[in-house]
């Protein structure tokens, strides 16, 4: 089992590599430039006389005659603050998150009721994964004019994820294919490497910045100046040869970067991926369905050298050897396929039949191939061996998903119908209450929208309790295409809905967070509040009270009760805590203290965390309740609570 929590702090350290390799890069940069300038002041002030070779046998005295410190200190500066200047402009082009990215790359987002059949295959296998995940699902993006078999998430959080995909991906890839190739892609956000993505784009563009403006002085600087009464013109192609490599060494550095930080990332991911589905073979077939294709995972378009490491497979061409920001194909297929013959999937003629007979001949050998490798040892990133004879997170979710009624199925990838069910599952059953909620719809200027509502109550009503958070996240894609006006009436009008009893319940907040927290960043900026606790203790009340408040939730006796709140505090390192009685459980200090907990900073967040997860999964049985609370909570500290991570309840 991969610990998602141990792998969101190894991205974490390698936020840290990052910072050191950037701050190595920066250094060198720094030190050619002051060099560049040394050689043009000498040419321009120095003794030297005639051309550049008179420099070598006069030795490097004349050089260093033109270093001086505070030469050097004012040149640092500025190389510092063209390159912080840069950084700090592409971090503010990404705080949009990942449409910003897939926008970049001409990325349209697929709309949620797309007619096309293989669009609409992509979607509900985006759809299963990101329930599957613990997350919305995130908008994808078709790059419609790039045929190479490829994907990528992208975002600064989970919240404003998105998914994109090629053209090629979704035409030249089955379903168990697509299913492993967009698994791969949710295990980077789950591993916490979206965010060290963009952190790397940023900084990444603040040392290429320095070499695009020596390539710059080297294009148009000597232009006009060659003559024979030109005498500085051989000292200024020396500074463009030098500024050259003022740009080669920041393309060499960010190169080298990319590579060091992400190749092994991608090994895991294609590990989790396995986790998700249960499926080696799908992501395998997907990596050799890209060994056959003529154009492999390459891209086309002028952005792709920027994010080439966000992609499932090797985007450019040029990015072998030490530029290589993922693993050698064959090695990829050889970890997830030990007996591969070595043959990559060629197109066929009649592509459409080939792959329904592929479809038909997996389905027949499925039992036989999961024993297969099993026997051959499908193992996970230095974990143990899995068992893919056990039904997959993705397996589940698709039965969940199938389970919903036919009229929300067909709601939820309508903005309207969306909304009417956000409504719809917080209708109280009282007579009284539920008549002023439908009549605060009706003061709504959104034509249909409470008949609408009314036509939802009768389904939603024969709705499992469990199935309520699922139905939220499916709705998250049509609810991001509302207009901004659209989206801020309908927050206010859910609050309204929530109050008419002046009181919150903890279903009401656990919903209203969510649809909340996950739609915010589509519509603005979101002001993120700095995280202030480092220590556990700092937060031992409020802990105290949400532990409690869990404990509560689930089905068993008194005993069992403590047993799971004292597993939980235990986790997070909290001994002396006790477990308050129920009556003290009260839903509006529990929303006063997870509040609280969403300023944890981020070494200590992992550590609260797992104390509530250890706590729900105690009696192995985890009740709609606590999945509501739990998901709400985990959602708020951008840690998405995976099925992989509920299914091993009690372990």
């Amino acid at each position: 089992m991969v610990d998602f929590f141990a792998q969101q702090d190894q991205a974490r350290r390698n936020t840290g590599l990052l910072v050191l390799l950037f701050l190595l890069a920066v250094t060198a940069l720094i030190l050619i430039t002051n060099l560049a300038v040394m050689i043009c002041l000498w040419g321009i002030v120095g003794t030297v006389d005639g051309d550049v070779a008179t420099l070598f046998y006069q030795g490097i005295g004349p050089l260093l005659e033109q270093f001086n410190w505070e030469r050097f200190g004012l040149i640092s500066l500025l190389v510092c603050g063209l390159v912080g200047s840069a950084c700090l402009y592409k971090q503010l082009q990404l705080s949009e998150g990942g449409k910003a990215i897939a926008e970049s790359l001409h990325g349209q987002r697929i709309h949620p009721n797309t007619d096309d059949p293989k669009q609409k295959m992509a979607l509900n296998v985006v759809e299963e994964m990101a329930l599957a995940s613990g997350m919305p699902v995130p908008p994808v993006y078709l790059l419609s004019h790039e045929l190479g078999i490829n994907a990528f998430a992208a975002g600064n959080q989970p919240s404003d994820a998105v998914i994109g995909l090629t053209q090629g991906a979704i035409e030249s890839l089955d379903r168990d294919q697509l299913q492993g190739v967009i698994a791969h892609e949710f295990s980077h956000i789950l591993n916490g490497d979206m965010r060290l993505n963009i952190r790397l784009i940023s900084l990444l563009h603040g040392i290429v910045f320095i070499g695009a403006i020596g390539e710059i002085l080297l294009r148009y600087g000597p232009r006009g100046r060659s003559n024979s009464n030109n005498k500085t013109g051989p000292q200024l192609m020396m500074l463009g040869l030098v500024l050259l490599l003022v740009g080669w060494l920041g393309n060499f550095f960010g190169r080298l970067i990319k590579a060091s930080v992400n190749r092994q990332r991608e090994y895991l991911a294609d590990a989790s991926a396995v986790q998700f589905t249960r499926n080696p073979q799908g992501i395998a077939e997907a990596l050799k369905v890209i060994g056959g294709h003529s154009g492999r995972a390459e891209l086309h378009s002028s952005q792709v050298d920027q994010v080439s490491h966000l992609f499932f497979g090797r985007s450019l061409s040029n990015l072998t050897g030490l530029y290589a920001t993922h693993p050698p194909l064959l090695d990829r297929i050889f970890r997830l396929e030990p007996n591969w013959d070595g043959s990559y999937i060629y197109p066929k003629p009649s592509q459409v039949e080939a792959r329904k007979q592929r479809q038909q001949a997996r389905e027949q050998e499925r039992a036989q191939k999961r024993r297969q490798a099993l026997a051959a040892g499908v193992v996970l990133a230095g974990g143990p061996t899995l068992d893919l004879e056990q039904p997959s997170a993705l397996e589940q979710t698709r039965q969940e998903i199938a389970a919903l009624p036919e009229a929300l199925k067909q709601q939820v990838h309508e903005p309207l119908g969306a909304m009417a069910i956000i409504y719809g599952l917080l209708i109280h059953q009282q007579p009284e209450q539920r008549e002023q909620q439908l009549q605060l719809l009706q003061q709504l200027s959104i034509p249909g929208l409470p008949q609408q509502c009314q036509q939802l109550l009768e389904p939603i009503a024969q709705l499992h309790r469990s199935h309520y958070l699922s139905l939220t996240e499916l709705c998250m894609p049509a609810l991001k295409t509302l207009s901004p006006a659209q989206y801020q009436q309908f927050k206010q009008t859910l609050l309204k809905v929530i109050r008419v009893d002046q009181h919150t319940s903890l279903l009401e907040w656990c919903l209203y967070q969510l649809v909340q927290h996950y739609l915010a960043a589509e519509f603005g900026p979101v002001k993120r509040r700095e995280p202030r606790f480092s220590k556990p203790q700092q937060l031992a009340n409020e802990y105290q009270l949400i532990l409690s408040t869990l404990a509560h939730q689930g089905e068993q006796d008194e005993e069992h009760t403590e047993r799971a709140f004292n597993r939980g505090a235990g986790a997070a390192g909290l001994y002396n805590l006790t477990l308050l009685p129920v009556e003290q459980c009260d839903p509006t200090e529990f929303i006063r203290a997870v509040n609280q907990l969403s300023l944890a900073k981020p070494l200590l967040k992992p550590r609260l965390l797992r104390g509530l997860e250890l706590c729900v999964k105690q009696d192995q049985q985890i009740t709609p309740v606590e999945l509501e609370l739990i998901s709400a909570i985990f959602a708020l500290m951008e840690s998405p609570l995976s099925r992989l991570q509920l299914d091993s309840a009690g372990s």
